[in-house]
């Protein structure tokens, strides 16, 4: 007979033997982007000699710089990201905050309210807000691509600020109302404090979001708004000119570096934002 201890080593290698076959398919991907973005076009039809780096060339980095404009889609990307983390907290944290104060029905329609527009698929959205910003002076420019990025970002953040706000004690804040605290500073030196990581963790996600937001950078952006989601596709050929994979691949993985270098450093706050408002205290 096999012994319980037996079973048990067993079953964990077994688990162990499924995790590292999971691992192993999850890091392929990106691993033969890479090895794509460091070979020539020409050894594409074998991915092992992609991976061992049989024609290994820097050119396509080169190539997504000099030609791809690299730094002109770089900065479009960086400028709406960044005013879409900051205009959305200066907007959704005193929203979120307020709506915890609300109680009953009101609170159930301002919030329905707000979370409305997650209801619709973005797709149904490009074609109206084309429309509505070209009749506003806002077709093509980077205003009017922000403003379509905040329209996604409102309703998710104030979802989950709302969720992390409810989770600050009332005990805490009846202290602060003895200790002589006025509405502001209850919000601010009181609550905003103990929700700290959750905000910087919205803050991340809502940068990533921007950032690798493609359908309405596709829709609604000009040639002077365009972010690098778009910048990318001018390697796709056409009829005539075959895709540059190479240079795709390189520009691709120059698309993704900052972000995945972003989340590893803020990894922290990801992690405790996220289970802030897993459990209300």
């Amino acid at each position: 007979m096999i012994s319980a201890g037996l079973k048990k080593r067993g079953a964990v290698w077994i688990v162990h033997g499924l995790l590292s076959v999971w691992l192993i398919i999850s890091l392929l991907p990106p691993v033969m982007l890479l090895a794509a973005s460091l070979n020539s076009t020409a050894l594409f039809r074998s991915p092992l000699d992609l991976l061992l780096l049989r024609d290994f060339t820097f050119d396509n980095f080169t190539q997504a710089f000099t030609r791809g404009d690299f730094w002109f889609f770089f900065t479009n990307s960086a400028i709406i990201s960044g005013s879409a983390v900051v205009i959305t907290l200066v907007v959704c944290v005193p929203l979120a905050y307020g709506l915890t104060k609300i109680s009953g029905r009101a609170r159930s329609a301002v919030s329905f309210g707000v979370l409305a527009m997650r209801f619709i698929p973005y797709v149904v959205l490009a074609l109206p807000m084309f429309l509505i910003f070209v009749n506003l002076g806002l077709s093509g420019s980077r205003t009017g691509l922000l403003l379509a990025h905040l329209s996604i970002h409102i309703p998710f953040a104030t979802w989950m600020l709302v969720g992390f706000f409810d989770t600050v004690p009332h005990e805490l804040e009846e202290a602060g109302i003895v200790d002589g605290c006025n509405p502001w500073h209850l919000f601010w030196n009181v609550s905003l404090p103990v929700v700290r990581s959750g905000v910087i963790a919205l803050a991340i996600l809502v940068f990533i979001i921007s950032w690798n937001e493609y359908l309405f950078a596709l829709f609604l952006a000009g040639s002077n708004a365009q972010p690098l989601t778009v910048g990318i596709t001018r390697f796709l050929g056409g009829a005539e000119a075959g895709a540059e994979y190479g240079i795709i691949a390189a520009y691709a993985v120059l698309v993704i570096a900052p972000v995945i270098l972003f989340a590893l450093t803020a990894n922290r706050f990801i992690v405790s934002g996220m289970t802030a408002g897993a459990v209300k205290g």
